[in-house]
């Protein structure tokens, strides 16, 4: 009895290696997020009517200057989510910067923070009205997406100038003039000032010497008295 548990055991530790993980949305949206760094179509491998040529037929109908992405996924991606969610996340992953087309399986959404709100959905559900696979629902809903941006150019983001920092003006510094740059007329009038100062500070004093006297021999007086 406890060598066919042992054996069962062993079975069941085997076995748990050889089946197949699932992959879990996440994972999911990581892989397209990093994908879609360097390329504006994500492919995931295995996903259901899709083949190695699928990526580059996307591909054609995509210009270098546009902000679409297309990214396919298998239904499995699906599992505890939805296709708003996967959506809202991958545009995240992406700095919010894209228009982006998503089919999950047989499912398509169109998502866009950059369009007016309900143009990328709009142009997404017209092209799946119109379309038997994802394949040809991405293909439309690129075109779509290319004719209202012809009749409604969106204005192109531009970078906010950095303000010009204003020079400081230059100090230039005082020279005074050299002795022997001084004008002889100058001088004269230096001359005569400054005697007329001393004359009137020489008056000032004796005047006070004067009236400190005079008030000295009055109060003398006044005591005399």
């Amino acid at each position: 009895m406890k060598y066919l548990l042992k054996v069962f055991l062993l079975s069941v530790f085997v076995l748990s290696f050889l089946i197949p993980r699932g992959v879990s949305a996440g994972d999911y949206v990581s892989d397209a997020i990093e994908a879609l760094q360097h390329s504006n179509v994500y492919v995931a491998p295995g996903t259901p009517g899709t083949n190695s040529e699928t990526s580059d037929q996307l591909k054609t109908f995509l210009g270098s200057s546009d902000n679409i992405v297309l990214i396919m996924l298998p239904p499995d991606a699906l599992t505890g989510t939805d296709l708003t969610s996967i959506a809202q996340k991958i545009s995240a992953g992406l700095d919010d910067r894209k228009t982006i087309g998503l089919a999950v399986g047989r499912d398509v959404i169109g998502f866009s923070p950059i369009l007016p709100t309900g143009i990328a959905s709009d142009k997404m559900s017209r092209a799946k009205s119109v379309s038997n696979d994802p394949i040809t629902a991405l293909i439309t809903f690129t075109q779509n997406v290319h004719l209202w941006l012809v009749d409604n150019p969106q204005p192109i983001p531009t970078a906010t100038p950095e303000p010009t920092p204003t020079p400081r003006p230059t100090m230039v510094p005082i020279v005074l003039p050299k002795t022997n740059e001084v004008p002889l007329p100058f001088w004269g009038v230096f001359v005569i000032g400054f005697f007329i100062i001393i004359a009137i500070l020489a008056v000032q004093i004796k005047k006070a010497r004067d009236k400190s006297k005079y008030d000295s021999l009055m109060s003398q007086i006044n005591k005399d008295n």
